[in-house]
């Protein structure tokens, strides 16, 4: 049984229609405004959870028609609870564990989304799952993902508010008492990660607003430190690179972006 199966119903009722306090005021915007169009594309969301986020993104761009969208969850009941919720007309709903391999063929998706589902698996984990968003994705191909920050990881663990779970797994503390599942794992490694499946990639720290500390006062604990790490992932044109190796600009090149 996933993990979340034995929380859905209380997680939806507690994050809502905006995903929480969080992202309804500040990590939301930010992965829509990395988003020039997605007319005509063809749209894979992992870890979807309640479902939330895509109509979200069909009102922000209104007008404009993908040509697929593919909703996925390891939780059958979070799958459930986006189709009764947050259903999207011609949709396509599947429980898929992003660690496995993906009932796709190459090149299927211009667009992946993962919001805060990468954060919660192990290191072989987050490989193949990398691995096979790479595949997936079309020549010149983009994967956006959101994480929990390490520095807001290791903010917890200072403060012994990382616990395992009887069967062992790793959780932070979430909303009104909820335990969510947490890895601990640093910048670097999420890069290196990101270079081993051959995505050229930029890395933004998100913090919260003066609001999202008042929806969400312990936040403060942590003290001024971000609280989501966004990563902008594109699969490189094939062909050789145009920069010479080792350039800003060369494919593989990690570059990071903070505010």
């Amino acid at each position: 049984m996933a993990y979340y199966d034995t929380i859905a119903r209380r997680w939806h009722d507690i994050t809502g229609h905006k995903g929480g306090v969080f992202k309804e005021l500040v990590l939301n915007d930010c992965i829509l405004g990395r988003l020039p169009s997605i007319a005509r594309r063809s749209i894979l969301e992992l870890g979807a959870g309640n479902g939330y986020f895509m109509p979200l993104l069909l009102r922000r761009f209104s007008g404009q028609a993908p040509a697929r969208i593919v909703i996925t969850d390891q939780s059958s009941a979070l799958l459930a609870i986006a189709q009764s919720h947050f259903k999207v007309r011609n949709a396509e709903y599947y429980r898929l564990d992003v660690r496995a391999r993906y009932p796709y063929p190459e090149n299927t998706f211009n667009l992946i989304l993962a919001i805060m589902v990468f954060n919660e698996i192990g290191d072989a984990g987050l490989r193949r799952a990398l691995r096979e968003c790479h595949r997936v994705l079309t020549e010149d191909g983009r994967l956006i993902a959101a994480v929990t920050h390490p520095a807001f990881v290791e903010s917890l663990s200072r403060r012994g508010e990382l616990k395992r779970t009887s069967g062992g797994r790793l959780t932070m503390p979430g909303a009104l008492g909820l335990r969510l599942p947490v890895v601990r794992r640093s910048m670097d490694a999420y890069e290196r990660c990101l270079d081993m499946s051959g995505f050229e990639h930029e890395s933004k720290d998100i913090f919260p607003s003066r609001r999202v500390f008042n929806g969400k006062p312990g936040l403060r604990k942590a003290g001024h430190v971000p609280v989501a790490l966004l990563l902008d992932c594109h699969t490189p044109p094939q062909g050789p690179p145009s920069e010479p190796p080792g350039r800003p600009d060369a494919p593989g090149h990690r570059r990071r972006k903070t505010t």
